[in-house]
């Protein structure tokens, strides 16, 4: 019913495979510097930050509320209705940090109620090459060099 073919032995210099090797990921793909760029405004004032830092290239913002609790010298010059805060947590390729900066810089000078803080945090490890590639926005480029129509 079943027939059985012998398969020929193979010889021992033909079962040596080559050892897979493969090269690490900075070397096989462009790797991007990371940065945290944190920007600390007044209450509602994030929503422009968040859409405006996307435009520009950012990966992934971040906002959390929070209550300033200075001391009493800063609380004078502040005003005691200065204290709630947003801070936009944004991370984004160390190259586009000057378009965050500008664009942080022009909304500050507005207004009083628009002042802020903005800094930037260089990130030095990431824990996996897929984090890694989300946060630094790897197909960025492809995105970018499509031609549509």
């Amino acid at each position: 019913m079943f027939s059985f073919i012998k398969k020929k032995k193979a010889k021992p210099e033909e079962t040596k495979e080559q050892p897979f090797t493969r090269k690490a990921f900075d070397q096989r793909e462009k790797v991007y510097p990371l940065s945290l760029f944190v920007t600390i405004v007044g209450r509602e004032q994030s929503r422009f930050f968040v859409d405006s830092y996307a435009t520009a290239g950012a990966s992934l913002s971040m906002v959390i509320y929070s209550f300033s609790m200075p001391p009493d010298e800063v609380m004078r010059l502040l005003g005691n209705d200065n204290t709630k805060k947003d801070m936009v947590f944004t991370v984004v390729r160390t190259e586009d940090i000057p378009k965050l900066k500008k664009i942080a810089v022009a909304r500050f000078a507005i207004s009083r109620a628009a002042k802020g803080i903005a800094f930037a945090v260089p990130i030095d490890s990431v824990s996996g090459i897929a984090v890694y590639k989300f946060l630094a926005d790897q197909n960025k480029e492809v995105r970018t060099n499509v031609k549509h129509g």
